[in-house]
Protein backbone atom coordinates (compact mmCIF):
# COMPACT_ATOMS: atom_id res chain seq x y z
CA UNK A 1 0.00 0.00 0.00
CA UNK A 2 1.37 3.44 -0.93
CA UNK A 3 1.43 5.59 1.77
CA UNK A 4 0.18 9.29 1.06
CA UNK A 5 2.68 12.19 0.89
CA UNK A 6 3.12 14.06 3.77
CA UNK A 7 5.37 16.57 5.60
CA UNK A 8 7.99 15.65 7.71
CA UNK A 9 6.55 17.48 10.89
CA UNK A 10 3.10 15.71 9.73
CA UNK A 11 4.85 12.16 9.54
CA UNK A 12 6.40 12.61 12.56
CA UNK A 13 2.93 13.95 14.67
CA UNK A 14 1.63 11.16 13.12
CA UNK A 15 4.03 8.69 14.07
CA UNK A 16 3.98 10.24 17.88
CA UNK A 17 0.00 10.02 17.53
CA UNK A 18 0.20 6.43 15.71
CA UNK A 19 2.54 5.06 19.18
CA UNK A 20 0.41 6.95 21.76
CA UNK A 21 -2.16 5.36 20.01
CA UNK A 22 -0.42 1.28 20.46
CA UNK A 23 0.57 2.21 24.24
CA UNK A 24 -2.91 3.17 25.26
CA UNK A 25 -4.27 0.22 23.37
CA UNK A 26 -1.83 -1.60 25.22
CA UNK A 27 -2.45 -0.21 28.71
CA UNK A 28 -6.14 -0.21 28.25
CA UNK A 29 -5.84 -3.81 27.57
CA UNK A 30 -3.03 -4.56 30.88
CA UNK A 31 -4.18 -1.76 33.37
CA UNK A 32 -7.51 -3.74 34.26
CA UNK A 33 -4.99 -6.71 34.70
CA UNK A 34 -2.51 -4.50 36.82
CA UNK A 35 -5.13 -2.46 38.87
CA UNK A 36 -7.11 -5.92 40.19
CA UNK A 37 -3.42 -7.71 41.00
CA UNK A 38 -2.24 -4.25 43.10
CA UNK A 39 -6.29 -4.10 44.58
CA UNK A 40 -5.64 -7.83 45.75
CA UNK A 41 -2.46 -7.73 46.85
CA UNK A 42 -3.09 -4.13 48.82
CA UNK A 43 -6.23 -6.09 50.62
CA UNK A 44 -3.92 -9.29 51.55
CA UNK A 45 -1.99 -6.55 52.77
CA UNK A 46 -4.25 -4.64 55.02
CA UNK A 47 -5.84 -8.12 56.32
CA UNK A 48 -2.28 -9.32 57.18
CA UNK A 49 -1.33 -6.37 59.07
CA UNK A 50 -4.90 -6.41 60.93
CA UNK A 51 -3.96 -9.75 61.40
CA UNK A 52 -0.69 -8.89 63.56
CA UNK A 53 -2.64 -6.23 65.39
CA UNK A 54 -5.26 -8.89 66.56
CA UNK A 55 -2.81 -11.02 67.22
CA UNK A 56 -1.26 -8.36 69.12
CA UNK A 57 -4.40 -7.68 71.44
CA UNK A 58 -4.91 -11.15 72.33
CA UNK A 59 -1.11 -11.74 73.60
CA UNK A 60 -1.92 -8.80 76.25
CA UNK A 61 -5.22 -9.32 76.97
CA UNK A 62 -5.51 -13.19 76.81
CA UNK A 63 -7.74 -14.90 74.16
CA UNK A 64 -10.38 -15.15 77.76
CA UNK A 65 -11.56 -11.70 76.67
CA UNK A 66 -12.41 -12.80 73.43
CA UNK A 67 -13.85 -16.08 73.88
CA UNK A 68 -15.76 -17.59 77.43
CA UNK A 69 -14.65 -21.10 77.92
CA UNK A 70 -17.80 -21.46 79.77
CA UNK A 71 -20.28 -20.59 76.95
CA UNK A 72 -21.40 -23.86 74.23
CA UNK A 73 -20.18 -21.96 71.14
CA UNK A 74 -16.59 -20.70 71.92
CA UNK A 75 -15.99 -18.52 68.97
CA UNK A 76 -15.97 -14.41 68.92
CA UNK A 77 -17.19 -12.41 65.71
CA UNK A 78 -16.91 -9.07 65.19
CA UNK A 79 -18.89 -7.16 61.79
CA UNK A 80 -19.04 -3.60 60.93
CA UNK A 81 -22.59 -1.81 60.69
CA UNK A 82 -21.49 -1.89 56.77
CA UNK A 83 -20.83 -5.42 56.46
CA UNK A 84 -17.71 -4.11 54.98
CA UNK A 85 -15.24 -6.02 57.32
CA UNK A 86 -15.27 -8.43 60.23
CA UNK A 87 -13.14 -10.29 62.65
CA UNK A 88 -13.49 -13.91 64.01
CA UNK A 89 -11.73 -16.25 66.65
CA UNK A 90 -12.90 -19.64 67.44
CA UNK A 91 -11.46 -22.43 68.60
CA UNK A 92 -10.24 -25.50 66.66
CA UNK A 93 -10.68 -29.13 67.65
CA UNK A 94 -7.30 -30.28 66.57
CA UNK A 95 -4.18 -29.13 66.17
CA UNK A 96 -4.18 -27.69 62.20
CA UNK A 97 -2.26 -24.82 60.78
CA UNK A 98 -3.52 -22.65 58.49
CA UNK A 99 -2.41 -19.56 56.97
CA UNK A 100 -4.21 -18.90 53.71
CA UNK A 101 -6.06 -15.77 51.75
CA UNK A 102 -8.87 -17.17 49.60
CA UNK A 103 -12.44 -16.17 48.72
CA UNK A 104 -15.10 -17.11 51.15
CA UNK A 105 -19.04 -16.16 51.39
CA UNK A 106 -20.41 -15.59 54.53
CA UNK A 107 -24.65 -15.16 56.06
CA UNK A 108 -25.18 -12.14 57.72
CA UNK A 109 -28.16 -11.25 58.87
CA UNK A 110 -29.69 -13.75 56.10
CA UNK A 111 -27.80 -11.98 53.59
CA UNK A 112 -25.11 -13.98 51.39
CA UNK A 113 -21.82 -11.53 51.39
CA UNK A 114 -18.72 -12.84 49.85
CA UNK A 115 -15.33 -11.90 51.56
CA UNK A 116 -11.55 -11.59 50.75
CA UNK A 117 -10.47 -13.78 54.04
CA UNK A 118 -7.23 -14.21 55.64
CA UNK A 119 -7.24 -17.80 57.72
CA UNK A 120 -4.73 -17.97 60.07
CA UNK A 121 -3.96 -20.18 63.15
CA UNK A 122 -2.45 -19.79 67.04
CA UNK A 123 -1.70 -21.56 69.85
CA UNK A 124 -3.24 -19.67 73.00
CA UNK A 125 -3.35 -21.73 76.90
CA UNK A 126 -2.98 -24.72 75.20
CA UNK A 127 -5.77 -24.61 73.25
CA UNK A 128 -5.72 -23.90 69.16
CA UNK A 129 -7.58 -21.26 67.85
CA UNK A 130 -8.54 -20.00 64.00
CA UNK A 131 -8.02 -16.36 63.38
CA UNK A 132 -10.46 -14.88 60.20
CA UNK A 133 -9.84 -11.36 59.08
CA UNK A 134 -12.06 -10.29 55.67
CA UNK A 135 -12.96 -7.65 53.90
CA UNK A 136 -16.19 -7.73 51.49
CA UNK A 137 -15.60 -8.02 47.62
CA UNK A 138 -17.80 -5.32 47.19
CA UNK A 139 -15.38 -2.94 48.88
CA UNK A 140 -12.53 -4.08 47.24
CA UNK A 141 -14.41 -3.87 44.08
CA UNK A 142 -14.83 0.28 44.89
CA UNK A 143 -11.49 1.00 45.41
CA UNK A 144 -10.99 -1.03 42.44
CA UNK A 145 -13.44 0.99 40.52
CA UNK A 146 -12.20 3.92 41.61
CA UNK A 147 -8.35 3.04 40.94
CA UNK A 148 -9.26 2.18 37.47
CA UNK A 149 -11.02 6.02 37.00
CA UNK A 150 -7.75 7.39 38.53
CA UNK A 151 -5.36 4.98 36.15
CA UNK A 152 -7.55 6.33 33.17
CA UNK A 153 -7.61 9.44 34.09
CA UNK A 154 -4.01 10.14 34.52
CA UNK A 155 -3.00 7.90 31.23
CA UNK A 156 -5.31 10.07 29.43
CA UNK A 157 -4.02 13.33 30.41
CA UNK A 158 -0.16 12.33 30.40
CA UNK A 159 -1.34 11.18 26.78
CA UNK A 160 -2.51 14.65 26.04
CA UNK A 161 0.53 16.19 28.04
CA UNK A 162 3.23 14.62 25.89
CA UNK A 163 1.03 14.83 22.71
CA UNK A 164 0.68 18.69 22.78
CA UNK A 165 4.80 18.59 24.19
CA UNK A 166 5.37 16.31 21.41
CA UNK A 167 4.13 18.45 18.39
CA UNK A 168 5.64 21.70 19.56
CA UNK A 169 9.02 19.99 19.96
CA UNK A 170 8.49 18.98 16.64
CA UNK A 171 7.63 22.33 15.46
CA UNK A 172 10.56 23.85 17.28
CA UNK A 173 12.47 21.43 15.99
CA UNK A 174 11.77 21.94 12.53
CA UNK A 175 11.11 25.65 12.36
CA UNK A 176 14.54 26.35 10.73
CA UNK A 177 13.45 23.67 7.94
CA UNK A 178 10.56 25.51 7.50
CA UNK A 179 12.31 28.97 7.42
CA UNK A 180 14.97 27.84 4.43
CA UNK A 181 11.54 26.24 3.01
CA UNK A 182 9.96 29.56 2.91
CA UNK A 183 13.25 31.58 1.73
CA UNK A 184 13.34 29.17 -1.31
CA UNK A 185 9.79 29.85 -2.16
CA UNK A 186 9.73 33.84 -1.57
CA UNK A 187 12.71 33.61 -4.45
CA UNK A 188 11.74 34.73 -7.76
CA UNK A 189 15.59 35.19 -8.77
CA UNK A 190 18.77 34.03 -7.41
CA UNK A 191 20.13 37.73 -6.77
CA UNK A 192 16.90 37.68 -4.61
CA UNK A 193 17.68 35.23 -2.46
CA UNK A 194 18.17 36.15 1.32
CA UNK A 195 21.41 34.67 1.94
CA UNK A 196 20.94 35.45 5.85
CA UNK A 197 21.72 32.04 7.80
CA UNK A 198 18.69 29.94 10.19
CA UNK A 199 19.39 30.53 12.96
CA UNK A 200 19.52 26.78 14.49
CA UNK A 201 21.25 24.91 17.15
CA UNK A 202 20.18 21.91 14.24
CA UNK A 203 23.31 20.80 12.97
CA UNK A 204 21.71 19.06 9.96
CA UNK A 205 19.85 22.24 9.49
CA UNK A 206 22.73 24.40 9.55
CA UNK A 207 24.45 22.08 7.06
CA UNK A 208 21.71 22.26 4.73
CA UNK A 209 21.86 26.04 4.52
CA UNK A 210 25.35 26.37 4.09
CA UNK A 211 25.24 23.77 1.15
CA UNK A 212 21.90 25.84 -0.16
CA UNK A 213 23.89 29.19 0.14
CA UNK A 214 26.45 27.97 -1.86
CA UNK A 215 24.40 26.10 -4.43
CA UNK A 216 22.38 29.61 -5.02
CA UNK A 217 25.55 31.15 -5.22
CA UNK A 218 27.01 29.51 -8.07
CA UNK A 219 23.52 29.45 -9.20
CA UNK A 220 23.74 33.14 -9.29
CA UNK A 221 26.71 33.17 -10.90
CA UNK A 222 25.60 31.20 -13.90
CA UNK A 223 22.21 33.37 -14.51
CA UNK A 224 24.76 36.36 -14.48
CA UNK A 225 26.85 34.68 -16.96
CA UNK A 226 24.01 33.49 -19.09
CA UNK A 227 22.30 37.31 -18.90
CA UNK A 228 25.67 38.41 -20.38
CA UNK A 229 26.10 35.77 -22.64
CA UNK A 230 22.74 35.99 -24.31
CA UNK A 231 22.96 39.74 -24.47
CA UNK A 232 26.69 39.68 -26.11
CA UNK A 233 24.95 37.39 -28.38
CA UNK A 234 22.20 39.41 -29.62
CA UNK A 235 24.25 42.26 -29.96
CA UNK A 236 26.89 40.55 -31.97
CA UNK A 237 23.83 39.01 -34.06
CA UNK A 238 21.97 42.96 -33.98
CA UNK A 239 25.19 44.14 -35.72
CA UNK A 240 25.65 41.97 -38.82
CA UNK A 241 22.17 42.37 -39.29
CA UNK A 242 22.02 46.33 -39.42
CA UNK A 243 24.93 46.26 -41.52
CA UNK A 244 23.44 43.66 -44.17
CA UNK A 245 20.34 45.75 -43.99
CA UNK A 246 22.13 48.86 -44.53
CA UNK A 247 23.41 47.00 -48.24
CA UNK A 248 20.58 45.51 -49.02
CA UNK A 249 18.97 49.59 -48.62
CA UNK A 250 21.95 50.77 -50.73
CA UNK A 251 21.26 48.31 -53.11
CA UNK A 252 17.70 48.84 -53.45
CA UNK A 253 18.19 52.52 -54.20
CA UNK A 254 19.93 51.23 -57.53
CA UNK A 255 17.09 52.25 -59.77
CA UNK A 256 19.39 50.02 -62.49
CA UNK A 257 18.55 46.64 -60.78
CA UNK A 258 16.12 44.41 -62.61
CA UNK A 259 12.96 43.76 -60.90
CA UNK A 260 13.87 40.00 -60.55
CA UNK A 261 16.74 40.99 -58.51
CA UNK A 262 15.13 43.49 -56.62
CA UNK A 263 12.39 41.21 -55.44
CA UNK A 264 15.06 38.36 -54.04
CA UNK A 265 16.85 41.26 -52.37
CA UNK A 266 13.32 42.17 -51.08
CA UNK A 267 12.58 38.65 -49.66
CA UNK A 268 15.87 38.80 -47.86
CA UNK A 269 15.47 42.06 -46.49
CA UNK A 270 11.83 40.87 -44.82
CA UNK A 271 13.98 37.33 -43.70
CA UNK A 272 16.29 39.92 -41.91
CA UNK A 273 13.02 41.91 -40.66
CA UNK A 274 12.12 38.01 -38.84
CA UNK A 275 15.30 37.17 -37.51
CA UNK A 276 15.82 40.67 -35.84
CA UNK A 277 12.59 40.41 -34.38
CA UNK A 278 13.35 36.76 -33.35
CA UNK A 279 16.50 38.00 -31.80
CA UNK A 280 15.00 41.01 -29.86
CA UNK A 281 12.20 38.53 -28.58
CA UNK A 282 14.45 36.30 -27.43
CA UNK A 283 16.93 39.27 -25.55
CA UNK A 284 13.59 40.17 -24.12
CA UNK A 285 12.53 36.54 -22.60
CA UNK A 286 16.01 36.45 -21.32
CA UNK A 287 15.82 40.26 -19.32
CA UNK A 288 12.25 39.01 -18.33
CA UNK A 289 13.95 35.75 -16.76
CA UNK A 290 16.76 37.80 -15.23
CA UNK A 291 14.03 40.43 -13.65
CA UNK A 292 15.47 43.36 -15.50
CA UNK A 293 12.27 44.93 -15.85
CA UNK A 294 10.55 46.69 -12.51
CA UNK A 295 6.99 45.93 -11.74
CA UNK A 296 6.20 49.17 -9.79
CA UNK A 297 3.96 51.38 -12.74
CA UNK A 298 0.06 51.48 -12.08
CA UNK A 299 -1.21 50.80 -15.42
CA UNK A 300 -4.95 51.41 -16.63
CA UNK A 301 -5.99 48.27 -18.21
CA UNK A 302 -8.49 49.69 -20.53
CA UNK A 303 -6.25 52.16 -21.64
CA UNK A 304 -3.71 49.79 -22.66
CA UNK A 305 -6.43 48.26 -24.47
CA UNK A 306 -7.33 51.30 -26.70
CA UNK A 307 -3.09 51.99 -27.06
CA UNK A 308 -2.88 48.14 -28.34
CA UNK A 309 -6.60 48.31 -30.84
CA UNK A 310 -4.72 52.02 -32.24
CA UNK A 311 -1.53 50.31 -32.73
CA UNK A 312 -3.05 47.09 -34.54
CA UNK A 313 -6.11 49.23 -36.21
CA UNK A 314 -4.25 48.55 -39.82
CA UNK A 315 -4.30 44.61 -39.54
CA UNK A 316 -7.98 44.81 -38.86
CA UNK A 317 -8.80 46.39 -41.17
CA UNK A 318 -6.68 44.62 -43.83
CA UNK A 319 -8.85 41.48 -43.15
CA UNK A 320 -12.01 43.20 -42.81
CA UNK A 321 -12.25 41.60 -39.59
CA UNK A 322 -14.69 43.46 -36.56
CA UNK A 323 -12.93 44.49 -33.32
CA UNK A 324 -15.36 44.57 -30.64
CA UNK A 325 -14.81 45.84 -26.79
CA UNK A 326 -16.89 45.17 -23.44
CA UNK A 327 -15.01 47.05 -21.25
CA UNK A 328 -15.62 47.08 -17.51
CA UNK A 329 -14.86 50.96 -16.55
CA UNK A 330 -14.57 50.12 -12.41
CA UNK A 331 -11.67 48.01 -13.05
CA UNK A 332 -8.83 49.51 -10.96
CA UNK A 333 -5.40 50.23 -11.79
CA UNK A 334 -2.68 47.18 -11.68
CA UNK A 335 1.05 46.92 -10.74
CA UNK A 336 3.37 45.99 -13.55
CA UNK A 337 5.29 47.20 -16.44
CA UNK A 338 3.13 49.05 -18.92
CA UNK A 339 5.41 48.15 -22.07
CA UNK A 340 5.51 43.82 -20.62
CA UNK A 341 1.75 44.63 -20.71
CA UNK A 342 1.50 46.40 -23.83
CA UNK A 343 3.75 43.65 -25.76
CA UNK A 344 1.43 40.73 -23.94
CA UNK A 345 -1.41 41.98 -25.34
CA UNK A 346 -0.70 43.43 -28.76
CA UNK A 347 0.90 39.44 -28.98
CA UNK A 348 -2.54 38.16 -27.81
CA UNK A 349 -4.69 40.24 -30.17
CA UNK A 350 -1.89 39.62 -32.90
CA UNK A 351 -2.01 36.13 -33.06
CA UNK A 352 -5.97 36.20 -32.85
CA UNK A 353 -5.88 38.34 -36.29
CA UNK A 354 -3.27 36.14 -37.45
CA UNK A 355 -5.47 33.14 -37.67
CA UNK A 356 -9.21 34.25 -37.69
CA UNK A 357 -10.25 34.74 -41.45
CA UNK A 358 -13.68 36.01 -41.14
CA UNK A 359 -15.64 37.29 -37.75
CA UNK A 360 -14.89 39.26 -35.13
CA UNK A 361 -11.84 39.93 -32.32
CA UNK A 362 -13.96 40.42 -28.92
CA UNK A 363 -11.47 41.88 -25.92
CA UNK A 364 -12.96 41.97 -22.26
CA UNK A 365 -12.25 43.26 -19.19
CA UNK A 366 -14.91 41.85 -15.98
CA UNK A 367 -14.13 41.82 -12.07
CA UNK A 368 -14.81 37.92 -11.00
CA UNK A 369 -14.66 36.73 -7.81
CA UNK A 370 -12.36 39.89 -6.71
CA UNK A 371 -10.61 39.58 -9.99
CA UNK A 372 -9.45 41.34 -12.49
CA UNK A 373 -10.15 39.24 -15.48
CA UNK A 374 -9.01 40.02 -19.45
CA UNK A 375 -10.61 37.89 -22.09
CA UNK A 376 -9.03 38.07 -25.63
CA UNK A 377 -11.53 36.08 -27.72
CA UNK A 378 -11.84 34.97 -31.82
CA UNK A 379 -13.65 33.87 -34.13
CA UNK A 380 -10.74 32.22 -35.99
CA UNK A 381 -9.62 28.36 -37.18
CA UNK A 382 -8.95 27.38 -33.57
CA UNK A 383 -6.83 25.10 -32.14
CA UNK A 384 -6.34 21.28 -32.04
CA UNK A 385 -6.86 19.59 -28.29
CA UNK A 386 -3.81 17.97 -28.25
CA UNK A 387 -1.72 21.11 -29.41
CA UNK A 388 -2.88 23.00 -26.26
CA UNK A 389 -0.49 21.73 -23.58
CA UNK A 390 2.54 22.78 -25.89
CA UNK A 391 0.80 26.24 -26.78
CA UNK A 392 3.21 28.53 -24.95
CA UNK A 393 6.36 26.36 -25.49
CA UNK A 394 9.29 28.09 -27.53
CA UNK A 395 9.34 27.42 -31.11
CA UNK A 396 6.72 25.27 -31.12
CA UNK A 397 4.53 26.20 -34.50
CA UNK A 398 1.14 24.77 -35.12
CA UNK A 399 0.00 26.36 -38.38
CA UNK A 400 2.13 26.82 -41.59
CA UNK A 401 2.26 30.48 -41.32
CA UNK A 402 5.59 32.20 -42.70
CA UNK A 403 5.91 34.66 -40.48
CA UNK A 404 5.88 32.46 -37.07
CA UNK A 405 8.92 31.46 -34.99
CA UNK A 406 6.04 29.96 -32.48
CA UNK A 407 7.79 32.72 -29.93
CA UNK A 408 4.79 35.11 -29.58
CA UNK A 409 2.77 32.95 -27.01
CA UNK A 410 5.74 31.97 -25.29
CA UNK A 411 6.53 35.55 -24.69
CA UNK A 412 3.21 35.86 -23.66
CA UNK A 413 3.16 33.19 -20.87
CA UNK A 414 6.48 34.55 -19.87
CA UNK A 415 5.35 38.16 -19.39
CA UNK A 416 2.37 36.94 -17.72
CA UNK A 417 4.75 34.48 -15.30
CA UNK A 418 6.41 37.40 -14.41
CA UNK A 419 3.38 39.83 -13.42
CA UNK A 420 2.29 36.63 -11.80
CA UNK A 421 -1.19 36.43 -14.18
CA UNK A 422 -2.68 33.08 -14.76
CA UNK A 423 -3.12 32.57 -18.25
CA UNK A 424 -5.89 29.78 -19.73
CA UNK A 425 -7.24 29.10 -23.41
CA UNK A 426 -10.16 27.36 -24.89
CA UNK A 427 -10.88 26.43 -28.18
CA UNK A 428 -12.71 24.55 -30.40
CA UNK A 429 -11.25 23.87 -33.87
CA UNK A 430 -13.55 26.01 -36.18
CA UNK A 431 -15.63 28.21 -34.41
CA UNK A 432 -12.12 30.42 -32.53
CA UNK A 433 -9.98 30.75 -29.31
CA UNK A 434 -10.45 32.35 -26.25
CA UNK A 435 -7.21 33.42 -24.16
CA UNK A 436 -8.58 34.20 -20.40
CA UNK A 437 -6.13 36.21 -18.28
CA UNK A 438 -6.68 36.77 -14.12
CA UNK A 439 -4.95 39.44 -12.73
CA UNK A 440 -3.84 38.78 -9.16
CA UNK A 441 -4.74 41.78 -6.54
Amino acid sequence: MDLPKLKLKSKLALFNALSKVFIVTTLLLLVPWIVSEITIRDTDDLLIRKLDQVIELVDSLGIDAYINMDNEIKAFGSYNILKEEFISIEQLERDTLIDIIQYSQRIIDGELVEYRVLSYSIKESGNQYLIEIGRSISTIARFEQNLKQFAFLFLLLIIIITLIADIAFIQYLLNPFEQIVKKLKNTRHPSSFDYTPVKTKTIDFAYLDETIHSLMYKIEDAFTNEREYISNISHELLTPISIIQSKLDNIIADKTLPDAELLKIMDSKHTLGRLTKMVRTLLMMSRIENEEYLLTEKVELNELIKNVAEEIEDKIHAKNLELKFDLNKSIPAINGNENLLFILIYNLVNNAIRYTQQGHIQIETAIADNQIVLRISDTGIGIRAENLPYLFSRFKNFSNHKDSFGLGLALAKKICDYHKINISVESELEKGTCFTLEFKN
